[in-house]
């Protein structure tokens, strides 16, 4: 029986039966599969499976990549397994799961094409024993087509331009109409690779000088940062984001010491605030609190008190609650944190007028793919329109309620004309927007006068943010 046994587990080990996929694979499979069921967001998923495991740094931090990466390049990794299988439509979504990760680290990660199908065949065997066949063949198949991928010259065929870098064409296409050609590589280039980690240190609860000290002793070599020419006052970049994960800095995030933001983020709400300190605030679209955090951050930090009269509102009721709960935990004083319809603002503020109306406008989030790497291949063709309309309609009921001489502010983290200049300038032309007058932004870096504020997504740099303000009419 000991002999069978043996023999058995020979048997197993000359077929592969006895490897396993590696803990960082399976833990990314298992996320993968998650935000397929569920259609959650990646770092919602990655925050509470990767983040919280038991792998160490460094497996945790590939199996991140590698989550990102298959959510990212998701419909292009389809397409390419899709030309290696004979059947595509008969592979179950665990299966096609499983070789999609493959098929990202066979093309975009370079890895060792025998690794990565010995790796991908075990990954399908563990959700589907009897796919391990098919795995191991299509998986072969994708080596050898990586050798004419993306299927077609990149210069002069756009299908795989758009291929190279992950993207759906219509989006391809979209990018070269707004940025030309260099800036839509550029942002197709910038939007695959890991986002940059900022952070930002609250000034209504913390002392900068410590927190900086904690972070260097973490080895986070914590460094002062620039906007578009403007020093962005308690923001800093962190050497990686494992930073985060060192106990000390985890201590500072749960007592509302420090907080994760985009550093341009941070710079739209530096400039919100403005340099006197409002007697009045309300900002539409405050969801879960991290531009309320920063805008009374900056206010605690530039005039050593907090707006007064902050008000709150978003349309969802759940998100207020949250909100509730984190200008708590951060020290940070909200009025009136209401629910209500940013649309029809007479129903839920009144008559009122406020010193500075803030619309942190929702948008198609294009600024942000490196950390939400799930709105490429979610976004729809006529999306960016919806939005321009919802946001146009946010502006003209805002403006009622903006005061003589106050500030109108209309932000988002999306580079497209439509949902951002063309949307101000036809609020402007319109009835409700007749009464305000563009504030422009003075850009020391360039020495130039510009109408907006806007950071491109760049390699290397911060998220890509627009910011309009307008001041009314005394």
């Amino acid at each position: 029986m000991r002999n069978d046994h043996r023999a058995r587990k020979q048997h197993d080990k000359r077929k592969g039966y006895g490897k396993r996929a590696t803990s960082a694979r399976e833990l990314a499979l298992s996320a993968i599969h998650q935000l397929r069921e569920r259609e959650a967001f990646a770092q919602d998923v990655i925050a509470k499976t990767i983040d919280t495991s038991k792998l160490s740094r460094e497996d945790r931090a590939f199996a991140t990549r590698l989550v990102l990466g298959v959510v990212s390049m998701r419909g292009t990794l389809d397409e390419v397994l899709d030309s290696c299988m004979d059947s595509p439509d008969d592979v179950s979504p665990a299966v096609r799961d499983a070789l999609d990760l493959s098929v990202y680290e066979i093309i975009y990660l370079d890895k060792s094409p025998h690794a990565a199908v010995d790796q991908g065949v075990e990954l399908v065997r563990s959700v589907a024993p009897r796919a391990s066949g098919l795995a191991n063949a299509v998986l072969r198949r994708v080596v050898h087509a990586k050798e004419s991928f993306p299927f077609g010259d990149p210069r002069t065929d756009f299908a795989a331009y758009a291929r190279l870098h992950g993207f759906p064409q219509w989006l391809a296409e979209r990018l070269l109409k707004e940025l030309g050609a260099q800036g839509a590589h550029d942002f197709m280039k910038a939007s695959n690779e890991p986002a940059p980690v900022f952070v930002a240190i609250n000034a209504a609860k913390a002392n900068e000088d410590e927190v900086v000290s904690v972070l260097r002793d973490a080895h986070g070599e914590p460094e002062p940062v620039v906007v578009a020419g403007r020093a962005v006052a308690g923001c800093y970049r962190l050497s990686s984001g494992m930073v985060l994960l060192d106990g000390r800095v985890r201590r500072m995030l749960n007592q509302g010491l420090l907080l994760v933001s985009d550093a341009t983020s941070q710079a739209v709400a530096s400039l919100v605030v403005g340099e006197a300190l409002p007697a009045s605030f309300l900002e539409i679209g405050a969801g879960r609190a991290t531009k309320t955090i920063l805008d009374q951050s900056c206010a605690a930090r530039r005039f050593g008190e907090q707006v007064p009269a902050y008000v709150t509102v978003d349309n969802h009721a759940f998100k207020t609650k949250l909100l509730e709960r984190r200008a708590e935990q951060y020290g940070i004083s909200v009025d009136e944190a209401l629910t209500g319809d940013g649309c029809d603002l007479d129903a839920v503020v009144g008559d009122r007028t406020f010193e500075v109306v803030f619309i942190d406008a929702p948008c198609t989030g294009l600024g942000t793919l490196r950390r939400h790497p799930e709105i490429r291949w979610r976004l729809r063709r006529g999306t960016i329109a919806e939005q321009a309309e919802l946001d146009r309609a946010l502006l003209a009921s805002a403006a009622a309620h903006v005061a003589p001489g106050g500030t109108l502010a209309y932000a988002t983290c999306t580079i497209t004309h439509e949902e951002n200049a063309d949307t101000v300038e036809k609020f402007l032309a319109s009835e409700e927007g007749a009464a305000f007058e563009l504030v422009p932004y003075d850009n020391p870096e360039l020495g130039v006068t510009t109408p907006f504020f806007s950071v491109g997504l760049v390699p290397g740099g911060s998220d890509a943010h627009f910011l309009a303000l307008m001041r009314r009419k005394a």
